[in-house]
């Protein structure tokens, strides 16, 4: 049965960044109408700012709505792409020789026999690149195999970036990963990140410069 460590701060940058936009969708709901109604009330009077400060408020929170519609299309957009090109899953017959498209946490290995589902590339280096999941759906690793590295076993059932969710959403947990690595204890670095550059949190494996990072 798998022992899972925590993930070595999967979600450090993830939550970072999700409560630096989250804090600025606040400072924009809040800092506008109070700027609006203090302009307002400067030239025109309390009452008239105060109530233009009221009637930006709705105006802010309908504009932060559709911010985040916006990225919530996108982010499915890139979720359903990523779905229809990356289809297949393989067994590993042998170690991967690539150590700059190799990410895993320090502790963490790769096992032949292990399970690999197809991922989007950290790198263009012409390899197949996967990533080795355990039963609740956590990267053990993420790497580029020659294609005689590896088994072809199956088309996926679906797609394992379809079970990101941010760290403040509350879900019901998904199904147990079919294709799982061998058991073991291991450390991972959390659930599949659909952006593909979750990875560079671990900088204790070789990892691509920016001018090979994948941006499609």
């Amino acid at each position: 049965m798998f022992t899972l460590a925590k993930p070595a701060d999967r979600c450090r940058l993830s939550r970072q960044a999700y409560t630096l936009i989250e804090l600025l969708a606040i400072s924009f709901v809040i800092g506008v109408p109070v700027f609006t109604a203090a302009a307002v009330s400067t030239r025109y009077g309390r009452i008239t700012g105060v109530t233009s400060g009221l009637l930006a408020v709705p105006v802010c929170i309908l504009l932060v709505v559709f911010f985040y519609r916006q990225t919530w299309r996108r982010e499915e957009r890139l979720r359903r792409e990523l779905r229809e090109k990356y289809r297949a899953i393989y067994r590993v017959t042998a170690l991967p020789t690539e150590p700059r498209s190799i990410v895993k946490p320090v502790g963490a290995e790769i096992i032949v026999g292990d399970y690999g589902w197809e991922a989007r590339p950290m790198r263009r280096d012409g390899l197949i690149h996967l990533q080795g999941l355990t039963t609740t759906w956590k990267v053990v690793w993420h790497a580029g195999f020659h294609r005689d590295q590896l088994e072809n076993v199956a088309i996926k059932p679906g797609s394992q970036y379809d079970y990101w969710v941010p760290y403040w959403a509350i879900t019901s947990p998904p199904p147990p990963c079919p294709f799982p690595v061998q058991e073991r204890n291991t450390p991972t670095m959390g659930l599949p990140h659909f952006s593909g550059y979750y990875f560079i949190n671990y900088p204790s494996q070789f990892h691509c410069g920016r001018n090979d990072k994948v941006r499609n």
